[in-house]
């Protein structure tokens, strides 16, 4: 019996190895040589990765998000291999198209953030082309502007006299509010949960010095939120 090729060898004789060098952790590129393997032969239009693993910020037990563009919708479908979870969505070319019409700012953002590894047709290219150019025309809405000036005001006037442990309790709370404003600051729409604290040292215009280490120390993080807040509020 012979042996069977190892994963990047069949991809060579589908359509050429594709480059994983992007990838930190060898099981995760593994596993996607393996799904890449699986899915060309299959006659899949168009084959993405997404989250931490695209971004280049996984840990080596982080998810593997995959997205699969078939000639007709498949279920979504989750499998456990070696320890890793790997999410596959199974859509067509036209459910992408109209995710960029129709789809909120943070879907916007997970199709600029993913890297296309199989996208014979172009189509993928397109429509990420037409993703970054939405992106880069993004102005925060007034209302949300509004909306966050409210909320550090607010906040700012409760931690006035407030006890030790109830102003660490507010400042803790409103910190998501906070670095969605430093968002909005910067025309920014506000990323998923697991991508705010990566941002929001990339942001252009951010206060100087060590602020986000202060907020997040557990100790200087009262005061540090009243500077970053205050900061903020000239600027919204």
């Amino acid at each position: 019996m012979g042996v069977a090729p190892a994963p990047s060898a069949r991809l060579r004789g589908v359509t050429g190895e594709p480059d994983l060098s992007f990838i930190l952790h060898g099981v995760h590129r593994r596993l996607l040589a393996e799904e890449l393997t699986q899915a060309l032969p299959a006659g899949v239009l168009g084959f993405r990765v997404g989250g931490s693993v695209a971004r280049g910020t996984a840990r080596p037990t982080s998810d593997l998000d995959l997205w699969l563009y078939w000639p007709q919708a498949r279920p979504f479908e989750t499998e456990e291999r070696a320890e890793i979870l790997i999410e596959r969505h199974g859509h067509t070319l036209e459910r992408a198209w109209r995710e960029v019409e129709e789809g909120s700012d943070l879907t916007l953002l997970g199709w600029a953030e993913s890297r296309v590894l199989h996208d014979p047709g172009g189509d993928l290219a397109r429509i990420q082309a037409e993703v970054r150019r939405r992106l880069a025309a993004y102005c925060t809405p007034e209302a949300e502007r509004r909306r966050l000036r409210h909320w550090l005001t607010s906040t700012l006037g409760k931690l006035e006299g407030a006890a030790p442990d109830q102003a660490t309790f507010l400042t803790r709370t409103t910190l998501w509010t906070l670095a969605e404003a430093l968002c909005a600051v910067n025309d920014h729409s506000p990323p998923a949960v697991t991508r705010m604290w990566e941002l929001l040292p990339e942001l252009p215009i951010q206060p100087q010095g060590d602020w986000l280490a202060r907020l997040l120390s557990g100790q200087d993080e009262v005061q540090a939120f009243r500077e970053v807040a205050g900061w903020v509020l000239v600027r919204l």
